[in-house]
């Protein structure tokens, strides 16, 4: 709900355990005279030097699992992350958590350009309709991780890069079709290379699907171009990615007493049931574009430097059916007196609820590879982003009043929000001893940001207010190499962020949060050899002022955040892949973790007598972070190119608020998928490769849910609570066709 809550790079050389290596470009005689983008990686992402716990998920597992649904769904086999989905399909809107932070926390960069959203720190996946079919590979890094762009690296990153250099010109054809009016269709091509330095790439998607829940359709599409060029020691490429969506509402959750009885109601449209039949046009429309030029040159040549000025611009608005609104809050002339002696001072509306933004700057990176001495790695990077935003809401109808303003009348028109954030970083990479390596990361980064906000003074009146922020985040580490096969890794991070545009808006200025502090403490094993490649990594999380749920609700019901002065997340997580013969591949993950707050105070308004009631607790569980989850996917090739794959995951008790209340939980489930996959290659008929798949999800049928939410209040002289859920898809099935010329 991005209305409602609201790459730099650098030259690649680093050594990386087998299980993360990523495809090699292909050994020709032309690309090896070249800079390709297959050579150049953000300079954020982490290494087996960075002592840090991560994954590099390649583009053919990527592809292996693209059948339309987003990003999110195409990670839950990764480490400690548990996905959701309104709609429950994986399509429209999602979401990912990660060691039980969730999307604001999880830093997403797009070749090292940030992605999350400057005021609400969120990612919207739903804005990226059919991105994997342009991604060459994901590193998903748990933790601190290495120092990056953006605000949002709070426990955890996602670094997505795009797709490199093709030497050969190509096209596809990727169709999927499913359950649920769900169909994917997908277009691309290339030149390949174009006298050894040009290349033009280009890709066109539409994405659709109704949802498992009523009316939670989803309409997305999506354009992806890049045109690059590149010689011995230069790589320009500019880029342009734009992404369209229109969804059904479907954030309103079901109330647990109808989750046996209609588990695929959606409210959405009746405003809370005052309005039947629901109101066809109750959507979300959002459109985000992306532009970057990445500038790639080998300086010397163990230096290099890369620049990526960068805009992304959004736009859009979600659209509601309200019902019983007050005149005056829409400047609707009244009351309305009728002649049977009625007296109205109300009236139904339809309402829309603007965001436009504009994010852009540039981000850089230096880094150097001596080939003699101590230093084997030094890189100096950063970024400098700026955003306005712009947040207006309109009238579109209005059923009575005396004066009734013209459609698109804008109603509430707040001054625009402003943000700049400048960040450098040093890292350094050193080797210590003949098997002892350590690193050093040191990250300074400043925050203005202008918002228009409750001020303290009476009646909640706003006013257009500055916060500042300078944030020294330092990060060390250590790896040591046990024997060829075997590494052990450990370090510590300090990570600060300031709070969200809520955190502001929906507080008053006496309570007004302040800034969160994580120390990462990681200690790790990692192994790797032929058949076995194997991760065992121990986590600690401290937080000073961790933003969590207060239990407070703001005037229409969006849950408000509070500091709490000690929390802490430590677990255990372990990852294996065997490979005990060519044809048959075993990965399994397992996490297991205590996310706790010390000394955390509830609040529920209090009808009766005024004012809050307040519960305290010693130490409680903090709100959607299960002390469990795992995942394996076992994959074999039966025959030639025809391969047969089960996977499941599986995720603990999730709790809806920070009390650990059982009855405001979402229960425990397991969730098992079954796919098959065949590879033709009928190159006799002009084809590269024909694949046909085929994904089952949830054979079993599992009634499940992934999310959800709760409030509570005192009235009557008895506490009540509402709790929502978010219901998943029973078996549903994807099938795709994929054509490769």
């Amino acid at each position: 709900m991005k209305t409602v809550l609201l790459a730099s790079a650098a030259l690649v050389g680093l050594a990386a355990p087998a299980w993360a290596q990523q495809p090699a470009p292909p050994d020709t005689t032309k690309l090896r005279r070249i800079l390709t983008p297959e050579a150049v990686v953000t300079a954020t992402r982490a290494t087996d030097k960075t002592g840090t716990a991560y994954q590099n998920v390649s583009r053919k597992e990527l592809q292996a699992r693209n059948f339309g649904q987003d990003i999110p769904y195409l990670l839950d086999q990764t480490p400690s992350v548990v996905t959701t989905s309104d709609a429950g399909t994986g399509v429209g809107y999602t979401g990912i958590r990660i060691r039980g932070t969730d999307g604001t926390r999880i830093n997403v960069t797009l070749n090292g350009v940030p992605v999350n959203e400057a005021e609400s720190h969120g990612v919207f996946f739903v804005d990226l309709p059919d991105l994997a079919s342009s991604t060459q590979s994901i590193q998903v890094q748990r933790g601190a991780g290495p120092s990056t762009n953006g605000a949002g690296a709070f426990g955890a990153s996602l670094n997505v890069e795009t797709l490199g250099l093709r030497p050969k010109a190509y096209a596809e054809v990727n169709n999927s079709a499913g359950s649920f009016g769900t169909w994917k269709s997908t277009i691309m091509a290339g030149t390949g290379l174009i006298n050894g330095h040009f290349s033009v790439d280009a890709r066109a998607s539409r994405v659709q699907s109704d949802g498992y829940v009523d009316r939670a359709s989803s309409r997305l599409r999506s354009l992806y171009l890049t045109g690059t060029y590149s010689d011995e020691k230069t790589l320009l490429r500019a880029l342009v990615l734009t992404g369209y969506e229109t969804t059904y509402q479907s954030w309103y959750g079901l109330a647990d007493s109808l989750l046996h009885r209609n588990r695929r109601y959606n409210e959405a449209g009746t405003d809370y049931g005052q309005h039947l039949p629901a109101y066809k046009n109750q959507t979300d429309n959002y459109q985000q574009d992306y532009y970057q030029f990445l500038i790639s040159r080998q300086l010397a040549p163990a230096l290099n430097l890369s620049v990526t000025p960068f805009w992304t611009r959004g736009g859009g608005y979600y659209e509601e059916y309200k019902a019983n609104q007050e005149f005056e809050k829409y400047g609707i002339g009244g009351p309305v007196y009728t002649a049977a002696g009625d007296t109205f001072r109300t009236t139904d509306v339809i309402r829309r609820r603007w965001l436009k933004t504009d994010m852009y700057g540039a981000t850089f990176a230096l880094q150097a590879r001596p080939t003699s001495g101590r230093i084997t790695e030094a890189t100096l990077g950063g970024a400098v982003v700026g955003y306005r935003g712009q947040h207006f809401d309109e009238l579109t109808w209005a059923q009575r009043g005396t004066f009734i303003p013209e459609t698109g009348t804008r109603y509430n028109d707040e001054p625009n929000a402003h943000k700049q954030d400048i960040n450098v970083y040093g890292r350094v990479n050193v080797s210590l001893a003949d098997k002892l390596a350590g690193f050093v990361d040191l990250q300074n980064r400043y925050v203005r940001y202008e918002l228009y906000a409750p001020d303290g003074r009476p009646n909640g009146a706003k006013s257009q207010q500055t916060t500042r922020f300078t944030f020294l985040n330092p990060k060390f580490g250590l790896t040591y190499q046990l024997r060829p096969s075997t590494q052990l890794y450990a370090s510590l991070a300090l990570a600060q962020r300031e709070p969200t545009r809520t955190d502001y808006t929906d507080t008053p200025a006496e309570r007004r949060p302040t800034a969160e502090k994580l120390f990462n403490y990681e200690l790790g094993l990692r192994r790797a050899t032929e058949k076995v490649q194997a991760n065992l990594n121990f986590y600690y999380m401290y937080y000073r002022n961790q933003l969590v749920l207060s239990g407070r609700l703001d005037d229409v019901g969006n849950a408000i955040h509070t500091n709490v002065a000690e929390s802490y997340r430590r677990g255990v997580e372990a990852q294996m892949t065997y490979r005990p013969v060519p044809a048959l591949s075993l990965t399994a993950t397992a996490t297991a973790s205590q996310n706790k707050i010390n000394n955390y105070t509830d609040y529920l308004t209090d009808y009766d007598q005024g004012g809050e009631k307040a519960t305290t607790y010693k130490e409680t569980n903090i709100a959607f972070s299960p002390g469990f989850t795992a995942a394996y996917t076992v994959e074999y090739e039966a025959l030639p190119g025809l391969k047969l794959a089960t996977l499941a995951r599986y995720a603990g008790r999730q709790y809806l608020d920070n009390t650990s209340t059982k009855t405001r939980s979402i229960d425990p489930y397991y969730v098992q998928d079954l796919r098959l996959r065949y590879l033709w290659h009928p190159q006799k008929l002009g084809l590269q490769d024909v694949e046909l798949a085929v994904l089952v999800n949830n054979v079993f049928a599992a009634e499940y849910m992934n999310n959800g939410f709760t409030y509570g209040y005192v009235s009557g002289g008895q506490t009540q609570y509402f709790n929502a859920y978010y219901p998943q898809a029973k078996t549903n099935f994807l099938a795709s066709l994929n054509l490769r010329f």
